[in-house]
């Protein structure tokens, strides 16, 4: 008998207690997690808070949960901290106040399982801080060179965290140490660094959301990009070329992007039953 897909998620977090645990419900609530489909670990890497935090945390007794609590610099730091930590085949991470949709698991193992697929992102989801979804957009797809360049998020939209998984083997390239030392822009570490060697595919599927709150680290526009200069180069006449083609296809229908983006995006056949 097949072993289950094992998926790690870490969620790095500081004096969160109003957000953590609609967070910690969504990993822990997932349907391929109760149906043993998806054998779960989940670390919770919060930076020794004081708001009760911890406690919200505690209350979910679920043995897949491991809770580290102790002083760090960053929330990327104690993102690093949990990635070194991970044991899964697939590895994701997902922030305080941010959720997953309840099938997310479900759709990560039909791929990875089925498919040559080492990163993969899915629709871009926002909520506001009510919880209710106020913007759904399918990705047309991502490009190496746009992530060399810092592109997504200064050109094109961000890659949506909160529906990005990978397989662990890609950690092997990050430097954990430097990523421990951002501030605000670790997200688009992770990606550029992941887009030297893989392609990142769209799956179009609902697996996470990115809840609007206020004081968030993604507020600090200016920062962000600054930090981003560190690790990615000037774009040139051909990567504005193509991120104009880019943000133009992102407003078309699905079948268009499916058309040029025929093998890095997967939708699903209903017909097979199987994403394609």
């Amino acid at each position: 008998m097949t072993a289950p897909l094992r998926i790690s998620i870490v969620t790095p977090c500081f004096n969160a207690q109003p957000l953590i645990r609609d967070t910690v419900a969504s990993v822990l609530g997932q349907r391929a997690v109760e149906s043993g489909r998806v054998s779960l670990e989940y670390l919770v890497c919060d930076g020794a808070s004081t708001d009760g935090t911890v406690e919200a945390v505690r209350e979910f007794r679920a043995p897949s949960l491991q809770l580290v609590s102790e002083a760090d610099g960053s929330m990327y730091e104690a993102l690093a901290k949990g990635l070194s930590a991970t044991s899964g085949e697939v590895v994701a991470y997902l922030n305080a106040g941010d959720y997953y949709h309840p099938h997310a698991f479900d759709v990560v193992a039909d791929i990875f399982e089925s498919q040559p697929v080492s990163w993969l992102t899915g629709y871009n989801v926002i909520y506001n801080d009510h919880g209710a979804v106020t913007s759904v957009q399918l990705p047309f797809r991502y490009r190496r060179a746009l992530f060399e360049c810092g592109a997504y998020g200064r050109l094109l939209p961000f890659v949506q965290q909160e529906s990005t998984f990978w397989r662990r083997d890609l950690n092997r390239h990050l430097d954990l140490r430097a990523l421990a030392q951002l501030r605000y822009a670790g997200d688009s570490y992770l990606w550029t660094t992941f887009s030297r060697t893989e392609e990142l595919h769209v799956v179009q599927a609902v697996l996470g959301g990115f809840r609007f709150h206020s004081g968030q680290l993604s507020e600090n526009r200016d920062a962000y990009f600054a930090e981003l200069r560190g690790f990615t180069r000037k774009s040139g006449f051909l990567d504005l070329a193509l991120a104009g083609f880019d943000r133009a296809m992102w407003q078309a229908p699905a079948a268009f992007k499916k058309l040029f983006n025929a093998d890095g995006l997967l939708r699903y056949d209903h017909k097979s039953g199987q994403w394609r």
